[in-house]
């Protein structure tokens, strides 16, 4: 699952994951992406922390309280590059923190297949 606001960056990460031979969901913001996620309990999210309604800091504490959507893994990809805001995102527990602007959209296709293996 892409958790992306930004329309032209989630329609770049769809086309190089469907290349990449995955199944797509994506959410354009907090709320959808909390339903999405309790609705299709996807293998992976990649999300933005500044999206609208609910920002990726509060998605991150909706789906870790509930035990089945806890264990989905979550790559943090955001343009947000202070050391505290990397910090609260793998203590609400996010697996990895990535900047947008220092990783190619290889890398993190890359990262995503390391984690479902």
């Amino acid at each position: 699952m892409i958790v992306e606001d930004n329309e032209l960056i989630s329609k770049v990460y769809q086309t190089k994951f469907i290349k990449e031979g995955f199944e797509i969901f994506l959410a354009r913001d907090g709320e959808e992406a909390v339903k999405k996620i309790t609705t299709e309990k996807p293998d992976m999210i990649l999300l933005d922390l500044m999206i609208p309604k609910k920002d990726g800091f509060g998605v991150l504490e909706d789906i870790k309280k509930i035990p089945v959507l806890a264990k989905i893994p979550v790559i943090v990809l955001s343009n947000l590059g202070q050391q505290k805001d990397k910090d609260r995102a793998l203590e609400l527990g996010a697996n990895e923190y990535l900047i947008k602007v220092d990783s190619s959209i290889q890398e993190i296709v890359d990262k995503v297949k390391g984690y479902l293996g």
